[in-house]
C-alpha cells in the first residue's frame, strides 16, 4: 500500500509545473529557460543558474530565446535589488541530460 502512495507522490511531483527562483509558474512552451538559483559571489557579482529546454549545440533561435529570457530576469533582479547597471562577465552551458546555463553578472 505504501508503494502505491509513493508512486502517486512521485507522479504528482513530476507532473507539477516548474517554479522559477521568484516563485512564478513557468510555461516551458513559451519560456525556454527559467531562473532556479541566484548565488551571491560578493562585490555585487551574482551567478544566475538557469534550467529549461535548450540545446548545448543550439541554433540561432535557441540562443536568441535564451538572450530574451536572460535580459528579462536581469531587469527583474535590477528592479528588485535597486541596481541600475549590469555587465555579463561569463556565460557557460554545462551538462547533457539536464543542462544548466550559468551566467555571471556584475551589477552596479
Amino acid at each position: 500500500m505504501t508503494r502505491i502512495y509513493l508512486l502517486l507522490l512521485i507522479l504528482v511531483i513530476n507532473c507539477a509545473t516548474p517554479l522559477d527562483y521568484f516563485g512564478n509558474d513557468i510555461d516551458l512552451t513559451q519560456e525556454k529557460i527559467y531562473l532556479t538559483d541566484l548565488r551571491d559571489n560578493g562585490n555585487d557579482t551574482y551567478i544566475l543558474v538557469f534550467k529549461g529546454k535548450f540545446n548545448l549545440h543550439s541554433d540561432g533561435d535557441d540562443a536568441a530565446n535564451r538572450k530574451i529570457n536572460l535580459d528579462r530576469y536581469i531587469k527583474l533582479i535590477k528592479k528588485y535589488y535597486g541596481f541600475t547597471e549590469n555587465e555579463i562577465l561569463n556565460e557557460e552551458l554545462i551538462g547533457y541530460i539536464s543542462p544548466l546555463y550559468f551566467v555571471t553578472v556584475k551589477f552596479d
